[in-house]
């Protein structure tokens, strides 16, 4: 904060007295006599006594600003429309439900196992979990499937290619996530909408107990999402089956990750589909490390639509463009809307090893938040 500092002045004085006649010993010299009417000097020293009270004021005004305590300027700082810190009762899992919904393809009985709030050495408070298990939220299994369990992934990478090939190949995949609540029917609670700017942070932690997985020749990494937002797409009353227009994953490769976010575009519905995907911010993280996430994002389905990614306060990444699907995408009264709100735990291909994550600090901001000591990112692109 700056200071200002004042200095009072005032008009100079001659320190001579007036004179009163004719001065002994000089030629008089005849003058007119000067008069000064009563109220015009009334006027006068009120004149000059009101600009000495407006300069105190003004003053006093500029002083009080200059010595005010830094809420005003916190005032100023937009704050988070949504904040989740995980500050509850590791006992009463339940009460997370009052800002989430969980899976509905995770079995309920299995919910409050999967999802919860731990205590957190490292940060001295409690953090969110979500913990994953082989079988949970199992979708695009057959029965003959359930019986061998030829696991999409394992230690040696992902066979989903290869699986996707095969007729009509389905991508057998497990979850378990948290959803930001919000009415599908009236819009109340949406964080993100297509045409409005979002700012929105989270920090995570990848547990020990992930696989390290090492791919094979002709194999990739196996896919893990842990943040997506969706749009879905329906044609004749059927899903089409879209993409999140926006994920983050965060894959295990050796004793690290490699995390990476991916926007989405185009329409699913299509035969045959033409959706194009796009990578950015790729890096390769540790476990057991709290990673912070910022983000600014843009969804549209235009060349209006932007999303900015950083790391712990570096950018990371950006993309500008289209996202979602502009022709089947989901609508609301005919105006399109973003039916999945953001979501946060893990979702990924079918396989055996039990894998585990933590959340904390979930902030979402509709102004932009700069200055606001959760943001703080560096540099801000145009």
């Amino acid at each position: 904060m700056s200071r200002t500092s004042w200095r009072n002045s005032s008009p100079a004085r001659n320190g001579k007295p007036p004179a009163r006649g004719p001065v002994r010993g000089r030629a008089s010299t005849a003058k007119a006599p000067i008069t000064v009417r009563g109220d015009n000097l009334a006027a006068a020293a009120g004149s000059s006594l009101g600009r000495e009270a407006r300069c105190c004021r003004a003053a006093l005004l500029l002083l009080a600003a200059a010595f005010s305590p830094p809420a005003t300027a916190a005032q100023r700082t937009p704050q988070p429309i949504f904040t989740e810190l995980f500050a509850y009762d590791p006992a009463a899992p339940s009460q997370l439900l009052r800002k989430w919904r969980i899976s509905s393809q995770l079995d309920s009985k299995l919910q409050p196992l999967r999802v919860g709030v731990v205590e957190d050495s490292s940060m001295g408070k409690t953090v969110g979990r979500v913990t994953v298990q082989e079988g949970d939220g199992l979708d695009g299994a057959s029965e003959a499937m359930l019986q061998a369990k030829p696991y999409v992934c394992d230690t040696e990478g992902s066979r989903a290619a290869a699986v996707e090939s095969e007729p009509g190949g389905v991508v057998p995949s497990e979850r378990a996530e948290i959803q930001v609540r919000s009415d599908r029917a009236t819009g109340a609670g949406e964080l993100v909408k297509f045409g409005e700017l979002v700012w929105y942070r989270f920090s995570f932690k990848i547990a020990g107990d992930w696989p390290q997985d090492v791919p094979v020749v002709g194999r990739q990494l196996c896919r893990t999402v842990i943040h997506q937002i969706k749009q879905d797409s329906f044609k004749d009353g059927k899903s089409c089956n879209a993409s999140p227009f926006f994920k983050i994953e965060a894959r295990p490769l050796g004793d690290r990750v490699r995390f990476f976010a991916q926007v989405a575009t185009g329409t699913p519905c299509a035969q045959p589909p033409t959706v194009m995907r796009v990578q950015i911010c790729r890096r390769d993280l540790p476990r057991e490390s709290w990673t912070t996430v910022q983000v600014r994002l843009n969804p549209a389905h235009d060349a209006s639509g932007q999303v900015d990614i950083w790391l712990n306060g570096t950018l990371c990444g950006s993309y500008r463009g289209a996202m979602a699907d502009r022709d089947y995408g989901a609508r609301r009264h005919g105006t399109p809307f973003i039916n999945a709100q953001p979501r946060f735990g893990i979702y990924r291909d079918w396989r055996a090893e039990t894998q585990t994550i933590y959340f904390d600090k979930i902030m979402f901001w509709n102004a932009d938040p700069s200055g606001h000591p959760d943001w703080g990112v560096n540099p801000h692109p145009d």
